[in-house]
């Protein structure tokens, strides 16, 4: 696994330079993510923040995180929306199991990363709104 992982962060490093490619790669991220089955539900919502975060910080807007970190997150969400992985995404049911579990930890791991951005993005909204 970590050697996948490893792969996936090398990609997501080459993947931050290019705003079309982040860009590709979070439509794909919410595409897949209205195509999630209920398994899912605990889960996306936060999938969809950090993809939101992503965007952020790829504009400049978002800088409450560090490079290293939005490059775990983008490998994470390469893991998500690449079918062939550990466990192929066209077995059913149990195809979806290894992106669960990848994206359950980084959502665990990253959760206080998750929370800051979304009070930034409640505040930014407020902002504009006033």
């Amino acid at each position: 696994m970590q050697k996948i992982f490893d792969t996936l962060y090398r990609q997501a490093e080459r993947l931050i330079s290019s705003d079309t490619l982040v860009s590709k790669l979070l439509d794909t991220v919410f595409l897949k993510v209205g195509e999630l089955t209920d398994d899912w539900y605990k889960l996306q919502d936060s999938i969809i923040a950090l993809a939101r975060m992503v965007s952020a910080w790829a504009k400049g807007d978002y800088k409450n995180i560090s490079t290293s970190s939005i490059i775990a997150v983008i490998a994470a969400l390469i893991y998500f929306v690449n079918p062939i992985d550990l466990i192929p995404d066209f077995i059913p049911v149990i195809g979806q199991i290894d992106d669960i579990i990848v994206l359950g930890y980084l959502i665990k791991k990253w959760n206080k990363e998750i929370e800051r951005f979304m009070a930034w993005e409640a505040a930014q909204q407020a902002s504009q709104t006033s």
